[in-house]
């Protein structure tokens, strides 16, 4: 069964309106709250995460993504498994090498070598193992609950470590063609770790805007292809001049529902397993509408 999930940018909008779209989100048939974490350009995440776990019953909650850069790998795990263990096991983690929040430090993505042990052990201990770190080996002891690991990739090499050594792949697109070219990588990886993707997740993350409008539609989107740091996302960003049509309507959830109902279900055939709306680029006064429109023309449709 397709999972639906939504992200919201800690800061962008008011904790009393993030909270109550969630309500409404689980109401209709939502599965996961994500929140972006790059601390120096929204808020710090975690007391966000806590709120949504706190004032919903069934949502999953996880940041998309945190990083092993800014954050040290034990502090990474040791925050979401406390949410788990906190919250009936209504959490996961996804993770990725750095980008904007350690780019506006003027620090760089974590090299795949070392990425891959942090990844490794960031796992370990969100499954209740012992992981070693730099000679010490370490372990919650009070996790009873396991936390899916979800790894944010797009080249070869880390898609493949995704395959190996995750449970799952975070995909910030909704293009189909892609999805279709990134997961053999993800196979490969598994393979070669003598592992199976049985359960493995595939989410497709992207900026949606319901309308049957397609020039005001895009004009909400055109700024997610061409992301730069400190205008992370904004539709009004000068580098979003440079996105073509066909590119900001490839990438996105755009169109009438029936529209963005038809990509969804190609993005299902391509390998997807939970597709992931990011709801900030849509005017506030219609965050609830464009939920409900979910509720009732396309989710349905995938259960």
């Amino acid at each position: 069964m397709l999972t639906f999930g939504v992200m919201f940018r800690p800061g962008h909008f008011p904790l009393s309106h993030v909270i109550a779209c969630l309500k409404v989100a689980e109401d209709v048939g939502f599965d996961h709250a994500w929140f972006g974490d790059s601390h120096l350009i929204w808020h710090e995440v975690s007391p966000y995460l806590t709120a949504a776990a706190m004032s919903t019953r069934r949502l999953r909650v996880g940041p998309l993504v945190s990083n092993p850069v800014t954050r040290h790998p034990t502090l990474v795990a040791s925050a979401v498994a406390t949410l788990a263990e906190l919250f009936d096991g209504r959490a996961s983690l996804g993770v990725g090498r750095g980008d904007s929040a350690v780019r506006t430090l003027g620090l760089s993505p974590m090299k795949l070598g070392e990425f891959r042990e942090a990844l490794r052990a960031i796992r370990r201990l969100c499954r209740g193992e012992t992981a070693e770190i730099d000679g010490t080996a370490v372990r919650f002891s009070w996790l009873t609950r396991v936390v899916p690991v979800l790894l944010a990739a797009y080249g070869p090499r880390v898609l493949e470590l995704a395959g190996a050594d995750a449970d799952g792949v975070i995909l910030q697109l909704a293009s189909p063609s892609v999805i279709e070219w990134a997961l053999p990588h993800a196979r490969r990886g598994a393979r070669m770790a003598g592992r199976t993707l049985d359960d493995f997740e595939v989410v497709a993350a992207a900026p949606t805007y319901v309308s049957a409008d397609r020039e005001r539609a895009l004009a909400h989107v055109r700024g997610f292809p061409a992301t730069v740091y400190l205008r992370h996302g904004h539709p009004d960003a000068p580098h979003a001049t440079r996105v073509s049509d066909d590119m900001a309507d490839r990438l996105t959830l755009i169109g009438t529902a029936d529209a963005i109902r038809d990509k969804i279900r190609r993005l299902e055939r391509a390998g997807v397993t939970h597709v992931c709306i990011y709801l900030g680029i849509v005017e506030p006064e219609c965050h609830v509408s464009t939920l409900e429109t979910y509720g009732r023309e396309i989710i349905p449709h995938f259960r």
